[in-house]
């Protein structure tokens, strides 16, 4: 039961970054949500800084974004539950770029008055270290 609302809830956050709509891709996250993301800065604490980062991603695009997750697992035990899959981001930027990359996500859920909300996530990509690059075009 845990597993399949958990499940469905991704499926509908996935939903909300593809229609660019910012209050449903927030019901995932708590109020207290710890993020560590992609983009600066090192970590985000609060919902606010959370919606304040995906506002500037939706900005940064002009089209949809085509945001899939792949191979989610998902392992619960009791109040808690712990998510990692790769997921796959495409769009169109303001500037004329496309963006077509693969990411690490791993998500940890708790409990909260009967939903399952998002207190802390981790979204990375692999890193050329040698050269201090990230590597966007790999794939799985």
């Amino acid at each position: 039961m845990a597993e399949a609302s958990i499940r469905q809830r991704v499926m509908d956050w996935t939903k909300s970054i593809h229609a660019k709509d910012i209050d449903g891709v927030m019901s995932l996250y708590s109020p207290g949500i710890v993020s560590f993301d992609i983009d600066p800065p090192l970590r985000y604490g609060g919902a606010d800084n959370k919606r304040r980062a995906w506002e500037a991603v939706f900005a940064a695009h002009t089209g949809p974004i085509a945001y899939d997750v792949r191979d989610l697992n998902i392992t619960t035990h009791g109040e808690l539950a712990f998510v990692h899959s790769v997921n796959h981001v495409r769009g169109t930027l303001a500037s004329g770029h496309s963006t077509d990359m693969w990411l690490r996500w791993t998500a940890c859920f708790r409990r909260v008055e009967g939903a399952w909300l998002v207190v802390h996530d981790h979204a990375s990509v692999p890193a050329d270290l040698e050269h201090g690059l990230a590597l966007l075009d790999l794939t799985p």
